[in-house]
């Protein structure tokens, strides 16, 4: 098997190309012959070393990926040979509140994840794939998909006529952009170029803020919102754009945690929270239940994530260095499979 691997450190230039032996699925697992990976931020992160102590080379990076069942070990039951399916972004957190351990769980570090031709998993860490899916559009969905899912339906799912803001134009904000138009709630991106505006309203955004034309968005918000806020804010950007959030949601919404592109460390000027009762909301991804209600979701039809470029899996390095530049619209995700036809 071929696999990309963080051997002796973090940074790109420490992820090499390997050939190893392909594993064999122990009870209760199954092989994979992996077809497509997808990029998130949190990838980027992980492989510059910054996704904390527990997070350690040797790793294989990624978390999110679409491949084919071409082995079974003993008392495997609901899956088969030729099944096509993804893994869920925590292996171990079935369902309900997560676990004490959340953290230990994660695909893309500190598990290994599925930047290789071939994976072993175990069962009850699998969804399957909806049909009319390609396997780019699949693979985007453990992290990227199952975070816009969970960002619409905690603490309480989003209701008909509600206001969403989103932010940006990554995996997360376009899949959650689409869910939100399907729920019937009237949705509000920023974004940060008049290229991308465009594409946001071929979409049907209701509403798109570019933020360099329009520096104070917070304000723009509540002026199309009656002077109100939205119900709910996608906070996706981070340090930089936390406190214009708490300025776009109205007086008693909810601001979902979900990213920290712009930086870490926020300073937050409290009264406004706590004057308004602002719930702040933090989203890290979701459970396998919550991956397989989306999976649900997708396969009644109707939403398609969106995919910016698939590459190669020779130009890994490339694809990452794609995702650092931000320009992209959409998932950008990687051919893992030697036949180009697949």
């Amino acid at each position: 098997m071929r696999t990309f691997v963080l051997e002796t450190g973090f940074g790109l230039d420490n992820l090499v190309l390997r050939e190893r032996e392909t594993p064999m699925p122990g009870p209760g697992q199954v092989l994979l012959e992996m077809r497509t990976a997808s990029l998130n931020y949190r990838d980027l992160v992980v492989v510059a070393g910054g996704h904390g102590r527990a997070v350690r080379p040797p790793l294989v990076p990624l978390s999110d990926g679409v491949g084919i069942v071409v082995e079974t070990g003993p008392g495997v039951r609901d899956l088969a040979v030729g099944d096509r399916v993804a893994p869920a972004f925590y292996q171990h957190w079935q369902g309900g509140a997560p676990p004490d351990d959340l953290e230990a769980g994660r695909l893309g570090g500190p598990l290994d994840g599925v930047l290789a031709s071939h994976c072993v998993f175990p069962e009850s860490g699998l969804v399957r794939v909806a049909e009319g899916l390609s396997n780019a559009e699949a693979a985007t969905l453990p992290c990227a998909g199952v975070t816009a899912w969970s960002a619409l339906s905690e603490p309480w799912p989003l209701r008909p006529g509600e206001s969403v803001l989103i932010q940006g134009t990554g995996g997360v904000a376009l899949m959650a952009l689409a869910l939100a138009r399907r729920a019937g709630a009237r949705t509000i991106v920023t974004t940060s170029s008049p290229i991308k505006a465009a594409r946001l309203a071929g979409l049907g955004a209701d509403l798109v803020i570019d933020r360099n034309a329009t520096p104070d968005w917070a304000r723009a918000v509540r002026e199309a919102t009656g002077g109100r806020g939205c119900e709910r804010v996608l906070e996706l950007g981070g340090a930089a754009t936390l406190n214009e959030s708490v300025k776009a949601v109205r007086t008693g919404g909810t601001i979902l945690l979900i990213g920290n592109v712009t930086g870490s460390m926020a300073e937050l000027f409290l009264p406004l929270v706590l004057t308004r009762r602002i719930t702040l909301h933090s989203v890290s991804c979701g459970s396998r239940q919550a991956f397989q209600a989306l999976m649900d979701a997708l396969a009644a039809g109707g939403i398609r994530p969106v995919v910016d470029r698939v590459f190669p899996f020779e130009e890994a390095h490339e694809a990452f260095r794609t995702l650092e530049k931000g320009e992209h619209f959409g998932n950008i995700c990687l051919s893992l499979s030697q036949d180009p036809s697949r």
